[in-house]
């Protein structure tokens, strides 16, 4: 299949220290086939192998830095043996809609602008869209050659690397308008999603647990 739905758990980050993260993978899961109608494959890059609903592949993660998020550099390890497009979601999104338009994109590499005020035109990393292939050489080579440079660049945060080593990206927010949306800027306070919602993204807090607004009832389950 063309198309690689991505998502990561690994021990030692807050997920797995929660116990929640297999619960949060099987969920995104399930929200992903709900309202993906494109063939696909849905795989879990992670170091704990148990519980996760029949259909998810899983394939082992062994990162050159497990320091914050470094570990999802290693989508674009060509070792994956993965071939077409990835769409890479973190486990903390909610699927609200259909995600058919935005995982027919076939561009080098697409994310969310950050929320930011002021700041509106840096690259975040939560839903990440590439041809396998790209960001071999800028992004995945001197991760691998020199992970504590990357650390002390970065801080452990992977979107601070994009930000430095991708100079061309392409917007969810242009591309989609309103598609992807942030559940502290958009969404929190109001009855309803905004119209034409398919992905709301939590990052911070509140996480999805948190959340009893109704529409979470419907999609996160």
């Amino acid at each position: 299949m063309d198309l690689n739905v991505i998502c990561f758990l690994w021990y030692g980050d807050r997920w797995s220290d929660k116990d929640r993260g297999v619960e949060y993978v099987n969920k995104l899961y399930r929200g992903v086939q709900r309202n993906l109608s494109l063939p696909h494959r849905f795989i879990c890059l992670t170091n704990k192998a148990r519980g996760f609903d029949k259909g998810i592949e899983i394939m082992p993660l062994d990162s050159p830095s497990w320091r914050g998020c470094l570990p999802k550099l290693c989508m674009f390890n060509p070792a994956l043996g993965l071939t077409g497009q990835v769409f890479s979601l973190d486990i903390d999104v909610v699927i609200t809609g259909s995600l058919d338009e935005m995982c027919s994109y076939k561009g080098d590499f697409a994310a969310r602008s950050t929320v930011i005020p002021g700041k509106e035109y840096m690259l975040d990393g939560d839903v990440v869209g590439f041809r396998v292939g790209y960001g071999v050489d800028a992004i995945w080579k001197p991760f691998v050659d020199d992970p504590q440079e990357v650390e002390r660049l970065t801080g452990g945060r992977e979107r601070y690397w994009y930000r430095q080593q991708i100079e061309i990206a392409d917007r969810w927010q242009e591309m989609y308008p309103g598609q992807l949306v942030s559940y502290k800027r958009h969404v929190i306070g109001k009855r309803l999603l905004p119209v034409n919602t398919r992905i709301v993204s939590c990052h911070g807090v509140p996480r999805p647990h948190q959340i009893n607004d109704n529409w979470i009832k419907t999609h996160w389950k």
